[in-house]
């Protein structure tokens, strides 16, 4: 009975029905290249720019891909976004959304901020993909601070 149950779980991981536990690089590319940050909570809110929406419009460049996401940079190395996809689907996503301030080179102290945000992302035509940010949150990614 052990081997009949080995040899299915062998072919279903071939087959490839078992879910990849990697997040699809087109997903993540896309994040890094469309996320508009205008459309959700998060620390872009104070100092936004008039036709400035993605994360690279804001300075956040230096791309560090994870397994499941990313985690951007802002050129001046004193702040830092990332994601985390948590389910993909054709139009929608689920994406867990980190924001903090980093500690500079000669500052004494980092800034306070630190949050998470739990984001359904729908991909819009035209490659501009707009975040709402989900009040429950997510069972892997729970609102922090809880209102935002």
């Amino acid at each position: 009975m052990g081997l009949k149950v080995l040899g299915l779980l062998s072919a279903v991981v071939a087959s490839g029905s078992l879910v990849n536990a990697r997040a699809p690089t087109d997903e993540t590319d896309g994040l890094i290249k469309n996320l508009d940050l205008t459309t959700f909570p998060n620390s872009v809110g104070p100092r936004r720019m008039q036709g400035k929406t993605t994360l690279a419009d804001y300075g956040f460049v230096e791309v560090e891909k994870t397994v499941r996401g990313a985690n951007v940079v802002r050129d001046d190395q004193g702040w830092m976004m990332g994601f985390t996809i948590i389910l993909a689907g054709p139009k929608v996503l689920r994406v867990c959304f980190y924001d903090k301030g980093l500690k500079k080179p000669g500052d004494a102290l980092a800034p306070s901020y630190n949050s998470t945000t739990a984001l359904l992302v729908s991909k819009k035509p035209l490659g501009r993909w707009t975040a709402k940010q989900v009040p429950a949150g997510f069972l892997k990614c729970r609102n922090d601070p809880a209102t935002a």
